[in-house]
């Protein structure tokens, strides 16, 4: 196994998906790691379609991909004969397969606002580069919409107009949006903290003084602060093995790791951004509740009684 642990870290966001490459992250006062949303989701998305069959993974950890494949066969069996179906933030189209495996007659057209692989198959098609909030249809031509972990990554005041006009009236649909208290999010938030005290100045400072007494000091502190960490274990190991090279090397090193994890630090910050918790699923489907007819929210669980997801329902 290559000693150089940014090819072969833990998957990201708790998806099974290896870290995005390709980044170049933009340094300024704000944030290290200031990348465009669409450019880093259609990295991550890049990287994602490379494993076989990509789209039987699922973001969903533990017994919750059952729940929630269990919710989308449930939505299906009440849809129309031949229903349209527009999925939003559909990424590789894993619902939009999950509800043509149980219902063949129905039609699913994906959007995803990162250049995902395109698909032309039958009664499914994937369209990348498609903002939610400026969708390229006519009035009235879906008879419903869904998303996982898709529309809360959107200005929803202009996704919830342009719903409004691309769904025919009395359209069913339903949204599982990201629950602060889930697993994913969770796991993403530890991580992301992880990552970013990895990166921090006090790491670099000791990295960079090329002494093993100071850098093996800041290892035992990160592996004390997240015990049982397999990415600290993986990049720790990688530094030691680092610290005797020339400074100018060490140099190259450290910037190496920036370009490889800075990315993923942001997708995992879009992540926590996204979550919501009871007080912002509130204010978020303040956006909804004029322009719908019904909507209904709950929380998806797991066995466990673990959140999740908000499960978002209703009629246009």
């Amino acid at each position: 196994m290559s000693l150089n642990p940014v090819h072969n870290v833990l998957p990201p966001i708790a998806s099974g998906a290896r870290r995005p490459s390709g980044f170049s992250p933009a340094s300024g006062p704000k944030s290290k790691y200031a990348v465009s949303a669409p450019s880093l989701w259609t990295a991550f998305w890049r990287e994602f379609c490379l494993e076989n069959q990509p789209h039987e993974r699922c973001p969903i950890p533990g017994d919750g991909r059952s729940a929630v494949d269990r919710h989308w066969v449930y939505f299906a069996e009440d849809l129309p004969l031949g229903a349209h179906v527009i999925d939003l933030g559909c990424g590789a189209g894993v619902v939009g397969r999950t509800l043509l495996s149980h219902r063949r007659d129905l039609k699913v057209t994906g959007v995803d606002f990162a250049d995902v692989p395109a698909l032309h198959m039958a009664n499914l098609t994937i369209h990348p580069w498609v903002n939610m909030e400026a969708l390229p249809f006519d009035d009235g031509c879906f008879d419903a919409a869904i998303s996982l972990f898709g529309i809360e990554y959107s200005n929803i005041d202009q996704t919830a107009r342009e719903l409004t006009r691309v769904l025919k009236p009395g359209a069913a649909f339903s949204f599982l949006v990201h629950h602060h208290e889930s697993e994913i999010v969770g796991e993403g938030g530890t991580r992301r903290r992880a990552l970013r005290e990895l990166l921090s100045g006090k790491v670099r400072a000791a990295f960079l003084a090329g002494g093993i007494p100071g850098i093996d000091q800041q290892i035992r502190r990160l592996k004390g602060e997240f015990p049982g960490d397999p990415s600290i274990t993986h990049f720790s190991r990688y530094l030691r093995h680092k610290i005797t090279d020339t400074r100018a090397q060490r140099q190259v090193t450290w910037q190496g790791m920036l370009d490889g994890l800075g990315p993923e630090i942001a997708l995992l910050t879009h992540l926590q951004r996204s979550a919501k918790s009871a007080v912002e699923m509130g204010n978020w489907l303040a956006s909804l509740l004029p322009i719908m007819k019904t909507v209904s929210v709950s929380v998806l669980r797991r066995r466990s009684g673990q959140p999740i997801a908000w499960q978002v329902n209703g009629n246009r």
